[in-house]
């Protein structure tokens, strides 16, 4: 017989006892008050849908009416934005208000949740069900708790996944406008820019038009060019200064100022074209991560101030193989958000951030199914209790016929005219002139047999090297460059949990193409407390 485990932490308020005034000569001048506060304290709720006692003698009454309806994906679109969060839903049952003390006096909101699934064993000779030991029973969902929701005689929970962190803005500094690097009143209450890994053609903020500062980043950052109009010859570093303010720089030249608490540039000379640079930007930590993956886990921990434990294991695995350098530049002009940092990073790699079964967030890459591996399970019509096919986007559904993968993003466009320095190469007036430089995958078999095959438009990435835009663009192509198909498949709990998003499976069943069996992978699961069926979806 299967049941599931519910442990949810709860908090009792601290108790603050309101100031008094004592009538003097009542109690001696200093002494403490007799009311002391109560610090807050917390607790942890145990229930389960079935009963269950652990090994310790723990109780979980069986008070969970409605266990969890959980929906997990990955994401399959042609613009490939990477992100992919679930939102499940727990009911406890309320009978004769035993809950109701807790409901009023305890706070569950945003406090870890729990779920655990086990197995419990018949004993013939005593005719009862056997509990499991705890340390067998597999995890199925850890988040955090959304308040109460009382209802007449129970009480919802509305469960979050650890994406709940990417809610919230990026914490960052506000300029003052006091002067000096603090910015003048032209800057004053604006965001300060931030510079993550490798970027082209910045505009950085000029923070002091009166001594021509510019801010760069809030961390430390190496300056690889300076452009006046796209002509780079035209101001010159005279290196690296620990004040800016100290000497005023000779004409024609620029210092820079860079500590772990930014990076600033200032000009010996008023300048007559827009200033833009290439650089590379780092984290105020010291840490200098190159690729995509490591830049996105240390915004995550360092500048989103995610907690570490909430990053799977497999995090580190996963990025040695898309070893894809990248950087992006946030101006400061507007509030980003964790999605927001998701999505632009990973737009176009086919990369989904998925909140997994223990609570953590995975980066997981969406591949060929026929390439992903040793098979973690056959999926056979003595498991399949139904199938039925599913719709692709629109965007992948006929196949896709070319990818264009932008590379080396270019943050401000410049076109010939009175804004470019007449002394700019050529080849540079051609760099900043467009938004995205390219590399394309394409296939005319493809065009030649569809009427009308998908043609997606050109994809901005993060990505700094055409070696790695043309390995996307590649790893695409092998995807989405012929007929796919999503089946729905359900499938027993029991079977369902043994796999995960992204995981490689073989499917046999008795539809178009799956009867001898074929290389699947698990995009998508659906979970209703009420049935003891999982829908799994497919792609085949």
């Amino acid at each position: 017989m299967r049941f599931r485990t519910v442990e949810m932490d709860i908090v009792l308020p601290a108790v603050i006892q309101p100031a008094t005034d004592p009538a003097w000569g009542g109690v001696p001048w200093g002494a403490l008050t007799q009311f002391p506060d109560y610090p807050e304290s917390k607790e942890t709720l145990r229930f389960s849908d079935g009963g269950y006692v652990d090994e310790t003698h723990i109780a979980y009454p069986p008070f969970v009416s409605q266990a969890l309806d959980l929906t997990r994906s990955l994401t399959l679109s042609a613009d490939a934005m990477g992100g992919s969060y679930s939102i499940g839903i727990l009911t406890l049952a309320n009978p004769d208000g035993v809950l109701d003390g807790l409901l009023q006096t305890r706070v569950n909101d945003h406090l870890p949740v729990r779920i655990r699934e086990g197995v419990k064993a018949w004993d013939p000779d005593r005719q009862i069900w056997r509990d499991p030991a705890s340390s067998v029973m597999r995890p199925v969902f850890a988040g955090l708790g959304k308040n109460w929701q009382p209802g007449l005689k129970s009480v919802s929970v509305t469960l979050l996944d650890a994406t709940y962190w990417l809610d919230g803005a990026m914490p960052t500094q506000v300029y003052g406008g006091t002067g000096g690097l603090d910015g003048d009143s032209n800057v004053n209450g604006r965001d300060m820019p931030r510079l993550r890994g490798r970027v082209c053609n910045i505009t950085p903020v000029l923070i002091d038009s009166t001594n021509y500062v510019y801010q760069i980043s809030d961390a430390p950052a190496v300056i690889n060019a300076l452009y006046e109009g796209g002509f780079s010859g035209g101001v010159v570093s005279a290196g690296t200064v620990s004040d800016l303010y100290a000497v005023s720089p000779q004409p024609g030249t620029f210092v820079i100022q860079s500590s772990s608490v930014g990076t600033w540039i200032r000009l010996g000379t008023k300048p007559v074209y827009g200033i833009t640079v290439d650089a590379e930007g780092y984290f105020r930590s010291g840490a200098t991560p190159v690729n995509v993956l490591d830049i996105l886990y240390q915004i995550l921990i360092e500048d989103l101030t995610l907690p570490a434990t909430y990053i799977d294991n497999s995090w580190a695995a996963v990025s040695q193989s898309l070893p894809y350098a990248a950087g992006w530049y946030w101006d400061g002009s507007g509030s980003v958000t964790g999605r927001q940092v998701i999505s632009t990073l990973l737009s176009g790699l086919g990369v989904s951030m998925v909140p997994t079964r223990t609570g953590t967030l995975l980066p997981i890459v969406l591949k060929d199914p026929a390439a992903g591996g040793t098979d973690a399970l056959v999926l056979t019509p003595d498991v399949i209790s139904s199938i039925s096919s599913v719709s692709l986007d629109a965007s992948l559904d006929p196949p896709t016929w070319r990818w264009r993968i932008g590379w080396q993003h270019n943050f401000t466009v410049q076109t010939s005219g009175s804004n470019l320095h007449p002394q700019a190469s050529a080849d540079r007036q051609s760099l900043i002139a467009e938004s995205d430089r390219t590399s394309v995958w394409l296939d005319t078999a493809v065009k030649s047999a569809w009427r009308v095959p998908n043609d997606p438009s050109l994809i901005t990435t993060a990505l700094a090297s055409q070696t790695d835009a043309k390995a996307v663009a590649n790893l695409h192509g092998a995807l989405w460059g012929q007929r796919r198909h999503l089946w729905a498949v359900e499938v027993p709990q029991s079977v369902a949990i043994l796999l995960d998003l992204g995981d490689p499976v073989q499917l046999q069943a008795p539809v178009p193409g799956a009867a001898g069996g074929v290389s699947g992978l698990v995009v998508g699961e659906h979970i209703t407390s009420a049935s003891n069926t999982t829908t799994l979806t497919i792609l085949v």
